[in-house]
């Protein structure tokens, strides 16, 4: 087996290929797979690379690669790594591990976390279980990856959960229960307001404002930067259905996020495989008019000063009613609601609440670099 540092043309290609490995033929990507891993992989595409310094890598044996893996130095906290895929053999894995520990313990990292793909604001975990079928954002990973590195030191450090509420009944019922609350929200100075191009310049700053202080204390966050943000609401505002990224303010104010995002992977999945990239131009046209069944709801948050208040129970009300409402008159039945750390017993009680069900669970494993020190 041979490890290779990326830098060529040619190797860079053979990491974005390296997305197949390891999977059985069952559950191999898809065109639109590749292609969405070639927007989140590349510096083009992706401000966080950008901005974070990283190293990829291949494994390669007998003219084919066998595994691949990016490791990540970011500003605020531990080191990371991500976009890890490996055949089933340990051997293979503790070679690829192996080196982005080198690369993190050499920057002063004592602790190397993963997988991330490739900032915790896009896909990361390793797939644990899941009872529910392919969901966009998602990561769909077999066993053996977290069999594999547990063999080579790491252990569990967080699991991500996702909840999915089918019958909108329960919603419905729930917003009835509050609905003098909502119908009070002029009065307490709350305002729902969408995203749209006409304050592109707002929203932007908005979105950079909120993301970094809504989860600013929650275990493993990264703040965000201008260009992530305009680089978030651009691809809202260019490909999703308006009104999927809603803002709550308090007297002019924002106090509250959320985003849903139409299950790309349904909408692919229907269109001709054999067409591979032509099919982009479909597939955007049924994004922005959201036709498939399933929504994920990937940001619901209130800043810190008002979560557990009444104020921050109607500013989630308000803007997962809108949501639900706006997908089911697109013809959306179904939405996710994910990812949720494990120990945030606040949100997970408002989820059940709202009649979610947990069906999927993803890992984020952890390996220390310095034997005298088991965390950060």
């Amino acid at each position: 087996m041979q490890l290779v540092e990326v830098h060529s043309a040619l190797n860079h290609h053979r990491f974005r290929a390296g997305l197949d490995v390891g999977l059985d033929l069952a559950h191999l990507p898809n065109w639109f797979a590749h292609f969405d891993e070639a927007l989140r992989s590349s510096s083009w595409f992706q401000p966080y690379l950008r901005r974070t310094p990283h190293q990829r890598w291949i494994l390669r044996d007998q003219g084919k690669t066998i595994g691949r893996i990016m490791a990540m130095h970011p500003a605020v906290g531990p080191s990371r790594f991500g976009l890890y895929s490996c055949i089933d053999n340990s051997e293979a894995s503790r070679a690829l591990s192996q080196a982005a520990e080198s690369w993190a313990r050499n920057r002063g990292s004592r602790i190397l976390i993963g997988p991330f793909n490739p900032s915790i604001h896009d896909e990361c975990g390793f797939l644990e279980y899941s009872t529910y079928p392919s969901l966009y954002g998602y990561p769909e990973t077999p066993k053996h990856f977290i069999d594999n590195l547990a063999a080579c030191g790491y252990h569990r450090a967080k699991r991500l959960l996702t909840y999915l509420q089918t019958d909108e009944r329960n919603a419905t019922r729930l917003a009835s229960r509050v609905q003098p609350l909502l119908d009070a929200m002029p009065e307490h100075g709350l305002k729902l307001e969408v995203a749209k191009w006409s304050t592109l310049g707002r929203d932007v700053e908005w979105v950079e404002h909120l993301i970094n202080n809504c989860w600013s204390s929650n275990w493993g966050f990264e703040p965000i930067g201008k260009a992530e943000a305009r680089n978030l609401v651009l691809k809202v505002l260019m490909f999703l259905p308006t009104g999927v990224l809603s803002f709550v303010t308090l007297h002019g104010k924002p106090i509250a996020i959320s985003l849903g995002v139409p299950n790309a992977n349904e909408i692919a999945s229907e269109l001709n495989p054999r067409l591979g990239l032509l099919n982009l131009p479909q597939l955007f046209l049924r994004l922005r008019r959201c036709q498939c069944k399933h929504v994920r709801v990937a940001l619901l948050g209130v800043i810190p000063d008002f979560q557990g208040s009444q104020l921050s129970l109607m500013a989630c009300i308000a803007m997962l009613r809108h949501l639900i409402n706006k997908g089911l008159a697109l013809g959306s039945s179904s939405a996710s609601m994910g990812w949720i750390l494990e120990d945030n017993q606040s949100m997970l009680r408002f989820l059940k609440l709202y009649g979610g069900e947990q069906v999927m669970s993803h890992l984020i494993m952890a390996k220390s670099l310095d034997t005298l020190v088991q965390e950060q």
